[in-house]
């Protein structure tokens, strides 16, 4: 994967639509060109905290009339403006468990983390990802015939048990989201992660993954260990600090989603 900030660039302006860039320009049209010429001045202006707040704080104009982003800009609004908000700081708040939170003195370590572009992207694409779950239904055959199962993204054993169902060359993307869904439900939805892996959830992982994950402990470090690993299956689509560092990655997500997703009552998982 190209982490260079001239790629990320690029990917920013692939998934930016015409409507984003006139939002991040003031409802400039003729800026709009410029900006799908030089996709790197797009994250110059989600640096600007003013133009990253009008995204995440657009109302209805006069017209009665609301203003079309897509997700990946939003999210990516939020993943740049949690970033700047970290410099400077030798704490941050995190959770240790469920409803609870404690500063931390990571300050520095998440602020490098987030300041980085590639894992501002990761984290937003992420995001957007998730803005509608994909689900569907596969057959398996045993030694007592077909069987039909259905699986949904967030059902991390079930989409576990896919890998062997798939050929090898499209393992890489399973493993993906499997790294993806453990960091989205640590690091956005700690609660229905503890109700769904907190019990039994940890054998289960280890028995569909396959993998050498840790038995004891929070939930939320079992899905950053199971993130890192699944990470390490999908030869190099994932940027590296992302797959040697997963709590810090969990750790911005949950900044993110504190700050600017869960304050006018997100719905979670059901």
């Amino acid at each position: 994967m190209d982490t260079s900030r001239d790629a990320v660039a690029r990917r920013y302006g692939e998934h930016l639509t015409d409507r984003d860039l006139l939002a991040l320009t003031g409802d400039r049209p003729d800026q709009v060109d410029a900006l799908r010429r030089r996709p790197e001045l797009i994250l110059d202006l989600l640096d600007r905290p003013a133009v990253a707040d009008a995204v995440l704080t657009a109302t209805r104009d006069e017209g009665e009339r609301f203003r079309y982003v897509s997700p990946f800009l939003v999210f990516a609004a939020a993943a740049h403006r949690a970033s700047a908000s970290l410099v400077g700081h030798t704490s941050v708040l995190d959770r240790t468990a469920p409803r609870s939170r404690i500063p931390i003195l990571d300050g520095p370590v998440i602020a490098a983390f987030a300041a980085d572009p590639a894992h501002r992207l990761f984290l937003a694409e992420l995001l957007a990802s998730y803005a509608r779950l994909a689900s569907g239904v596969v057959w398996r055959r045993d030694d007592r015939g077909w069987h039909r199962r259905r699986w949904d993204e967030l059902d991390l054993p079930r989409l576990a048990e896919l890998v062997a169902d798939v050929p090898p060359e499209e393992r890489a993307g399973i493993w993906r989201r499997i790294g993806d869904g453990a960091l989205f439900l640590a690091g956005v939805y700690p609660e229905y992660a503890e109700r769904a892996y907190g019990a039994t959830g940890t054998a289960r992982l280890q028995r569909t993954t396959g993998l050498a994950l840790r038995g004891e402990g929070p939930v939320g470090e079992l899905l950053e260990d199971l993130a890192g690993r699944a990470y390490r299956q999908t030869h190099g689509a994932v940027p590296p600090g992302v797959v040697e560092s997963p709590s810090s990655a969990r750790r911005l997500l949950t900044i993110i989603a504190d700050r600017y997703l869960h304050r006018d009552a997100v719905v979670g998982p059901s």
